[in-house]
């Protein structure tokens, strides 16, 4: 008769001491399984070893997060540190994931449509990076996010879209500057751009933006500005917030991206998802005022500083085919610079993941393996690059040639 592995393997079942000598076993601190429970010895999967781990929250949690002794590692901490966590991750890259062709890799652009790019480069992390899993039974209050089936610390491809998105939003806004007279035009473009690149605007995103340009035309208040003129601006705000929606609304309509009631534009990048392998521990100590010790640590499991991963992204401008190919190539070489200096501030200056406040979530600007393929109507062409300002420059000199007067 088939068991669940919990009940099969139950922590909890057993007395004080197999527990504590079970935990150990788990996570590597002894290599034999407890004389009461040899048992223990037939889960020799990591994951499943993991797993079962998490049975430990009921009465044994800091002893299975990092051990007993201070100073010394122990529990997970103990597994993380000594070296099975990164040999069990790299045997889920090598065993599954790269047989199975399921790593990231750059694609053909021979059959999608002219005036696409695929850009793929290995980034190094130089401050951890944060995330929360959605799996409900775990030792840790806050794991790092993992691939469903082969247990891999991921970034995935909505993380990417979201980070990068924020970045270019925060560019963006940032860029309305009261003293020139341009910038709302200019900030009118630049928002249609994100809008092609990353399809519809949540209600969020939306606010932030109209927001923003309502603020830039009401202007700022005088320093002595008394109550009756601060509610006025407020008022003044709100009612230029809802011109400005309206208006943006009016030019996706104009421009073909938003029809009737429907809204479902995809926007033209595709992003895929990294793998590390490596993860590690961050704790938070939060100090009370009256006494200035902290006695409930908090545990983020991470991808610790000098993890490599794969950063790998498609553009498609579906929404071109059938233009003009000048057209076309204007938007190609517009979207390719706007996008290689997203992706630079959202890896140096801002961040991905969780905490990107605190700073983590950074990259070094040097990479390795850089490669930016663009297809225009004759086959596609291969650029390398080393660095994050590498592909910005690349991208502007790439761009310079594809707008009109320039050469395929």
């Amino acid at each position: 008769m088939k068991h669940d592995l919990h009940a099969q393997y139950a922590l909890p079942a057993h007395d004080d001491q197999t527990q504590a000598r079970g935990i150990d076993f788990l996570t590597g601190c002894i290599a034999a399984p407890p004389r009461r429970w040899p048992d223990l010895a037939e889960v020799k999967d990591p994951g499943a070893r993991l797993c079962l781990l998490a049975q430990a929250r009921i009465a044994y949690t800091d002893r299975a997060r990092v051990g007993q002794q201070r100073g010394k590692p122990g529990g997970l901490w103990h597994w993380i540190e000594s070296g099975p966590a990164a040999a069990f991750f790299e045997d889920r890259r090598d065993r599954y994931l790269r047989p199975l062709g399921l790593a990231p890799t750059l694609p053909d652009l021979t059959n999608l449509p002219a005036c696409s790019f695929a850009l793929q480069f290995t980034f190094t992390l130089r401050k951890p990076y944060l995330s929360r899993d959605d799996t409900d039974w775990h030792i840790l209050d806050n794991p790092v996010r993992k691939e469903k089936v082969f247990g891999l610390p991921m970034v995935a491809p909505t993380g990417w879209k979201g980070a990068l998105r924020a970045a270019m939003t925060r560019a963006l806004a940032s860029g309305l500057v009261e003293d020139e007279q341009d910038k709302e035009s200019s900030f009118v473009k630049r928002r249609l751009r994100l809008y092609r690149l990353f399809g519809n605007e949540d209600a969020n995103i939306a606010m932030f933006l109209n927001r923003a340009l309502a603020r830039h035309r009401v202007g700022s208040l005088p320093e002595d500005a008394d109550d009756g003129q601060r509610e006025g601006r407020q008022k003044r705000i709100e009612a230029e917030t809802k011109r400005a929606a309206q208006e943006f609304d009016a030019l996706l309509r104009k421009q073909g991206y938003r029809r009737g009631d429907v809204e479902g534009f995809q926007g033209r990048l595709r992003f895929y998802p990294t793998f590390f392998t490596q993860t590690g521990l961050e704790v938070i100590n939060p100090h009370p005022r009256e006494s200035g010790a902290g006695k409930q640590p908090l545990y983020f499991e991470c991808v610790p500083i000098g993890a490599e991963g794969a950063f790998t992204l498609l553009y498609v401008p579906f929404d071109l085919i059938g233009k003009p190919a000048e057209e076309a190539r204007t938007e190609l070489a517009d979207d390719l610079t706007a996008v290689a200096k997203g992706i630079r501030t959202m890896l140096t200056v801002y961040g991905f993941g969780a905490k990107t406040s605190s700073g983590f979530g950074l990259t070094a600007r040097q990479v390795a393996d850089g490669n930016l393929t663009i297809r225009t109507e004759a086959d596609p062409l291969p650029f390398p690059f080393d660095s994050l300002p590498g592909l910005s420059v690349l991208a502007d000199a790439a761009a310079e040639q594809l707008r009109p007067g320039g050469t395929q």
